[in-house]
């Protein structure tokens, strides 16, 4: 039987002993939540944004999303606009960076696991893009996001 390390094991047990980032060891779990309201009816494909995350490494663990009926066969991804990494090199956006094609048809709270680590200049918003269909005026989207970072 063999055994194998992780990436961040593997540095406690380097000489020298290398660090772990603070996403990845040692970093605090925040929360950042939302409440969003579609004001008018939307057309499928229009995004809700959601947050504005911080700059820096961090790691996108989960997001709790309840919402309203959005009606028959409508789907949400949960992505960014886009962003800098640390150099100052665009990343480019990504409506499904964190989740495609989550059923939001009838009401309900949906748990999506994430684990994503992103490295940007100056943070990134979080946003929700639903597909599929229009999105009913007065619909709701709320809930939180954790991440690590520090």
């Amino acid at each position: 039987m063999a055994t194998q390390n992780s990436t961040q094991y593997a540095n406690t047990q380097a000489t020298p002993r290398v660090m772990n980032a603070t996403h990845e060891d040692r970093g605090r779990v925040r929360v950042k939540a939302f409440d969003f309201t579609q004001s008018g009816a939307g057309s499928a494909g229009d995004q809700a944004l959601l947050a504005q995350m911080e700059a820096g490494a961090m790691r996108v663990l989960y997001a709790v999303v309840t919402n309203s009926a959005l009606g028959s066969s409508r789907t949400m991804d949960l992505g960014h606009l886009g962003a800098n990494d640390a150099d100052g090199n665009a990343i480019a956006a990504d409506p499904d960076a964190f989740s495609a094609n989550t059923a939001v048809a009838t009401a309900g709270t949906t748990t999506i696991q994430i684990n994503s680590q992103l490295t940007t200049k100056d943070g990134f918003v979080l946003a929700a893009q639903i597909n599929d269909g229009t999105i009913p005026d007065a619909a709701t989207l709320s809930g939180y996001v954790c991440y690590v970072i520090d």
